[in-house]
């Protein structure tokens, strides 16, 4: 052999027999992620730590791909205005972001914007009502995360035979007599106007629900509904549940959690902030709330949406994130607050994904468990239209609450 060619043949094994190494920082391509704020902060460091978590983990098997997520609840994300937040998160400027984790009734919006473009999603994966949600004539604009619905805590015994609203603020009353049955919020141009098409879809269980966004009001529906949101007076004409004072805060989870309402109704994931307010308290029951004639539940869908900029290489790397963040694991990590120090409270989020109920942790989980049993069936709020008249629905059923 000559030995002028050892020199060539020892940089080929050496080439080969090397491990390859990860790209250079310059080399990587940026990809940003803005995922919906609105959780709760289990580590307590302004989801520092969740941030860290999600972006490590992706990028372990993507290494060519500089994930950045962010959590920031100073970031209007309903805010659909031209030039507005979200225009400016899924255009192309300087604070733009590729993903973005957003709150399905306003996705009709974003399609009809041209803002997000459409995505491929696997059929079964995520609960029915999910996979409803993100579609839009037939095609899907978004990858489920969360699933959020109007549930009630209670420690009552008799809390799975309230059946309807009048039946729920007996079971509730009977409780502690003297005591405010239900701690709630009502108020607000979203919340009102969902809790009402919550207490519609109890009414109309064959229903579908932008049916509710028509005035006038289904009459029979606020005759319960209203039953229900004045079990929050404990004296006429003060109710801290439709007048903001339980509005943007925990208060209604606090007195729930040390006795001063016999059951709270919200979301699922405000069980953490109960159990902060009293770490002592035993896990309550809970159920779908019926605010109408019935319970029939409903669901909000919150799903990753892809902006309509990014193509090519972009999209690719954006789909990647979609199926990572899907993943039954990251799932369980967000749910039940991995990322904060152990023996932290699980956020006790609803997720969209199906494998997460049939998987540990959630599998033994006494809450989840409990979350899964009322999903069964449950219909999700409209994704168009519900913007466009909840002002208008505020604005009624104001008036005819009060």
């Amino acid at each position: 052999m000559d030995w002028r060619a050892l020199p060539c043949v020892l940089a080929l094994c050496l080439g080969a027999c090397s491990e390859p190494s990860d790209p250079e920082p310059q080399d990587r391509r940026p990809l940003k992620a803005v995922l919906f704020p609105y959780i709760p902060d289990a580590a307590g460091d302004g989801f520092a730590s969740l941030e860290q978590r999600l972006e490590a983990d992706f990028e372990r098997d993507h290494p060519d791909i500089d994930l950045d997520v962010v959590f920031d609840a100073n970031l209007d994300v309903y805010d659909l205005e031209e030039g507005g937040v979200l225009n400016q998160l899924l255009g192309q400027g300087a604070g733009a972001a590729q993903v973005v984790e957003i709150d399905t009734l306003i996705l009709g919006a974003l399609v009809a914007k041209g803002w997000v473009q459409p995505v491929a999603l696997e059929s079964g994966a995520a609960h029915p009502a999910a996979e409803e949600a993100v579609s839009i004539s037939g095609q899907s604009y978004g990858v489920p995360t969360y699933l959020c619905s109007y549930v009630v805590y209670s420690h009552s015994a008799n809390l799975a035979f309230a059946s309807d609203g009048a039946s729920l603020v007996q079971v509730l009353s009977d409780v502690a007599p003297g005591v405010r049955p239900l701690a709630a919020n009502y108020s607000g141009s979203w919340t009102l106007p969902s809790s009402y098409l919550d207490a519609w879809a109890d009414t109309n269980p064959e229903g579908e629900l932008s049916q509710a966004l028509s005035l006038p009001l289904d009459a029979t529906a606020l005759d319960s509904f209203e039953e229900v949101v004045k079990s929050c007076e404990l004296h006429a004409g003060a109710n801290p549940c439709l007048d903001g004072t339980f509005a943007d805060n925990t208060l209604p989870e606090e007195a729930f959690a040390t006795g001063q309402a016999n059951g709270f109704m919200g979301y699922t994931e405000r069980l953490f902030f109960a159990r902060r307010a009293n770490p002592s308290m035993a896990l309550p029951g809970v159920i779908s709330v019926p605010l109408g004639t019935g319970s029939a539940p409903a669901v909000f869908v919150d799903a990753l949406v892809v902006s309509a900029r990014c193509t090519g290489t972009c999209a690719e790397d954006a789909q990647a994130f979609t199926d990572f963040m899907k993943d039954p694991a990251v799932r369980s990590l967000i749910a039940f607050s991995g990322d904060a120090p152990q023996g932290t409270s699980p956020r006790y989020l609803l997720q969209a994904s199906e494998a997460f109920y049939q998987q540990e942790p959630a599998l033994s989980d006494p809450m989840y468990q409990q979350y899964r049993a009322f999903l069964d069936g449950a219909r999700p709020y409209p994704n168009q239209g519900f913007p466009e008249n909840r002002r208008t629905l505020q604005s009624a059923l104001m008036n005819a609450l009060q």
